[in-house]
């Protein structure tokens, strides 16, 4: 289809609102007549949207519709009405989705109900195959996304018995005594915070159903091994205390807040020169992120705390410094200090072994969280990039709890590492299913067995080391 075509039919799948400015309207071509033309409308304060994309023969790949009113009814649609609308809109741009397609779940969200349809081979849905649609309580499509139809797999003729999974497993794990950040949007728990655990090795346990052979698990650097160099004891904080946030992240009297993000537990800000202007304006997702993301800094900062939790800097990335790598770490240092004075007691720099390169315009220093008493953190790694031109911090991303509470941890456990093992093998079972096997000479989709805990239906994550409560995946309704 013509791009103009491709524009008129998108308009005619939704209605836009008067308040809605178009925001994006790119159209991708790629081989073999596959492409994309993807439209995006907003309100001006960019808190509403819908957005869509066709292929280039205008069929509808996806849809998203965000709209204040749009959940405004009394009393909602029964879910069987609302699954009923779902396979109507489904019908009403494939037509013959529901001879290739079955109906086989159905996930409650916040704002409605997810319908899924796939697949089916052997009772269990293909990976990445037919649809997800989302339908608010007055019955409003609000979310679709197509996949597609794939080739049916070959089936295996015979698969592993689960007891020699059992036993493979009980002969290669490890548990380590680790504290972690557990949460309640991640977790199948009731309350959230930082919990001494025994994490299970491997974390991320696939199976092929029928070879005797672990598909997917953590992978280690082995040859790659890392030293920690502790951080330096600031010799006042009396000054760095009065430091606003502003201060810290270095942001200028010529400098103004475009946006401020709502997100929950945290916040996001973004800012701008106020004089700033686009030379281009047209819709293409290229000036769309240009619009949003040129010339700004952008931080994200804990509600809580009021401590900034992430920062990126995407302007003034030229200038007349010239740092060795020795600078660029004492500031990285400084920036750290400024936002808490405390980091030194928990952070520890990650040594490796670097190229020497004096033509790179940033250099990168990752730090290992501790608890200083020897425990191993499982809670990722601060990471912060210095511009070696400006000097100024062009990225940070940080912890996302408090490290005070770090102190409040026990690094006592009660459960030993073979009393965890127990309770986790006795929560442990495995169930099939199909994964996407992206291999480059076996491509398609493979049967394999997923471990899980049985109470819960999803993975285990960790064994409470102090009440020996089996943590897994949050059950997902």
């Amino acid at each position: 289809m013509l791009k103009e075509e491709l524009k008129k039919l998108a308009t005619s799948f939704v209605d836009i609102p008067d308040r809605f400015q178009p925001v994006i309207e790119e159209y991708i071509e790629g081989e073999n007549g596959k492409g994309e033309a993807m439209f995006s409308w907003t309100n001006e304060e960019q808190d509403e949207g819908i957005s869509l994309s066709l292929d280039l023969a205008g069929k509808l790949t996806r849809l998203s519709v965000e709209k204040k009113d749009q959940h405004a009814v009394m009393p909602p649609l029964s879910l069987k009405e609302r699954r009923e609308r779902a396979e109507q809109f489904l019908i009403s741009h494939y037509p013959e989705a529901l001879k290739d397609l079955t109906f086989y779940r159905t996930k409650k969200l916040v704002h409605g109900a997810r319908f899924y349809y796939g697949q089916i081979v052997m009772g269990l849905p293909l990976d990445q195959s037919g649809c997800l649609i989302d339908v608010a309580p007055d019955g409003m499509i609000i979310e679709f996304h197509y996949k597609g139809v794939k080739k049916i797999p070959n089936t295996p003729t015979k698969l592993i018995e689960k007891e020699k999974l059992r036993k493979h497993l009980q002969k290669t794990m490890d548990f380590q005594l680790t504290i972690t950040n557990v949460l309640t949007s991640l977790h199948d728990v009731k309350e959230e915070g930082l919990c001494l655990v025994y994490q299970p090795e491997p974390s991320f346990i696939k199976y092929k159903a029928d070879v005797l052979e672990p598909t997917l698990t953590l992978i280690h650097e082995e040859d790659e091994p890392e030293n920690y160099i502790a951080l330096p004891v600031p010799a006042s904080t009396t000054e760095i205390q009065e430091l606003s946030l502003e201060e810290i992240i270095g942001i200028t009297e010529k400098m103004e807040v475009i946006r401020e993000i709502d997100m929950g537990e945290e916040l996001g800000i973004v800012w701008r020169e106020r004089n700033w202007k686009m030379e281009e304006s047209d819709l293409s997702i290229e000036n769309f992120f240009k619009r949003h993301s040129e010339d700004t800094v952008k931080a994200i900062i804990s509600k809580k705390t009021g401590k900034l939790r992430s920062l990126m800097r995407l302007h003034d990335r030229n200038g007349n410094l010239q740092l060795d790598r020795d600078d660029c770490y004492q500031r990285a240092i400084d920036f750290l200090q400024k936002i808490n004075p405390k980091y030194h007691q928990c952070l520890q720099l990650i040594v490796r072994e670097q190229e020497a390169n004096d033509n790179v315009m940033t250099i990168p220093f990752d730090f290992n969280i501790h608890n200083g008493h020897g425990t191993p953190i499982h809670l990722g790694i601060v990471s912060v990039v210095v511009n070696r031109k400006t000097g100024q911090i062009d990225y940070y991303s940080g912890v996302d709890f408090d490290i005070e509470q770090l102190s409040d941890v026990s690094v006592e456990p009660v459960l030993s590492s073979k009393e965890a093992k127990e309770i986790f093998f006795n929560h442990l079972d495995f169930k099939l299913e199909w994964n996407e096997n992206y291999d480059s000479e076996q491509k398609g989709d493979r049967l394999v067995y997923q471990a899980y805990n049985r109470h819960t239906g999803t993975p285990i994550r960790y064994i409470d080391a102090l009440t020996g409560a089996v943590i897994s995946e949050k059950i997902d309704m």
